[in-house]
């Protein structure tokens, strides 16, 4: 005890300043407000446990004709009690139509009546399943001629939630909606990629390779290298918004049965990504039955860069390389998922960049490098 300081009974001391106890269990945060500076407050679970990730694989190599090596494994992962983040623990318990008259308002209404306030709360109850066959087909560089090719096929489930920052900045992960129904937001994970095709090839041109004299030094040294990208699509959820539950937290909209959410490739359109009619609006005194993700997929990749080079060797120091590149040959156009409206609400709902086309880019690059 500080000197000078006094202890009398029932009172609390702390250095030369003395009072009578200010914080109960009962009343834990007895300068809180429901309202003006501070409208949130965060907590973490009293049970948290550390998360953990379980991984296995299986894989065959071969080597096949043609100094081809062909790799094909399958890959699995399991993540247990992975962290949640709740938007609200502190919600009304009671699901109830927000227009029932006389109805308590949201403060009135929460189980922790000394905290009117929403509480985001992270607890460890989150787990993840993973499944894929990878397979991988690499020819080391012989006779000129090199190249990797790569095809995953995968499926991710998570729930009730995903940590997916990097994936549309978090747009595209969609958020627990009912905190005592945790089943109903286990989906597919917010990061899925179901299919991954990617190839690479680098090819020394072997025509001119015997020709002498002014022809070989124009036609020998060509070199010709394609990188080609195809992706699915990101899963995405479709949102509301609307607080039909009197819980103050926003409703998915419902899906109906028997529609198609996702459109063939065929039929898709700038002005019709998917199947609008796969969704309504969610009626009040319950919450809509839309997936947290996957309630369609996002615009995929599609792309083929290729580049042809020649070398002009004038000495054994001294050489010219001439490049010419093509990105995005085919010229497609892969729309930015971002731009895709997934607002039931809107009156461009379920169109890319609000139904107006979008702008395709191939871009031909020519360049020289002089070596000495």
């Amino acid at each position: 005890m500080a000197e000078g300081a006094q202890a009398t009974a029932g009172a609390t001391v702390v250095g030369n300043i003395v009072g009578a106890p200010n914080i109960f269990f009962s009343n834990p945060f007895p300068s809180s407000q429901a309202s003006a500076g501070l409208p949130f407050a965060v907590s973490n679970d009293q049970n948290m446990r550390d998360s953990y990730i379980q991984q296995w694989n299986f894989n065959i190599q071969r080597k096949l004709p043609g100094n081809v090596v062909l790799d094909a494994g399958y890959v699995g992962s399991k993540g247990t009690r992975l962290i949640v983040t709740y938007g609200d623990l502190n919600r009304p318990i009671a699901v109830v139509d927000p227009r029932t008259a006389g109805l308590a308002s949201l403060n009135a209404r929460r189980p922790d009546q000394e905290y009117l306030r929403a509480v985001t709360a992270d607890k460890s109850v989150g787990n993840s399943i993973y499944h894929s066959l990878q397979v991988k087909a690499e020819r080391r560089f012989a006779q000129g001629l090199t190249f990797l090719t790569a095809y995953t096929w995968a499926k991710s489930i998570s729930g009730p939630s995903d940590i997916g920052g990097q994936v549309g900045g978090g747009n595209f992960i969609g958020s627990p909606q009912d905190i005592y129904y945790a089943q109903g937001d286990r989906t597919v994970s917010g990061f899925d990629v179901t299919q991954r095709f990617v190839q690479t090839v680098i090819y020394d041109i072997p025509f001119a390779r015997r020709l002498h004299g002014p022809a070989k030094y124009v036609l020998d040294g060509w070199q010709a290298s394609t990188i080609m990208t195809f992706q699915s699509g990101f899963p995405a959820p479709v949102s509301f918004g609307v607080d039909t539950t009197g819980t103050g937290v926003g409703s998915r909209p419902d899906v109906i049965a028997g529609q198609a959410p996702n459109l063939p490739g065929d039929q898709r359109t700038w002005k019709r990504w998917f199947n609008t009619g796969a969704f309504a609006i969610a009626p009040f005194g319950r919450f809509g039955t839309a997936p947290r993700t996957d309630a369609i997929r996002l615009p995929g990749i599609g792309t083929v860069d290729f580049s042809v080079n020649k070398s002009f060797r004038f000495k054994e120091s001294r050489s010219l390389e001439f490049r010419t590149e093509f990105f995005n040959l085919m010229n497609n156009f892969n729309p930015d998922p971002a731009i895709v409206d997934l607002n039931v609400r809107s009156i461009t709902f379920g169109s890319v960049g609000g139904g107006v086309r979008g702008i395709t880019t191939r871009v031909i690059q020519l360049g020289a490098k002089l070596n000495f």
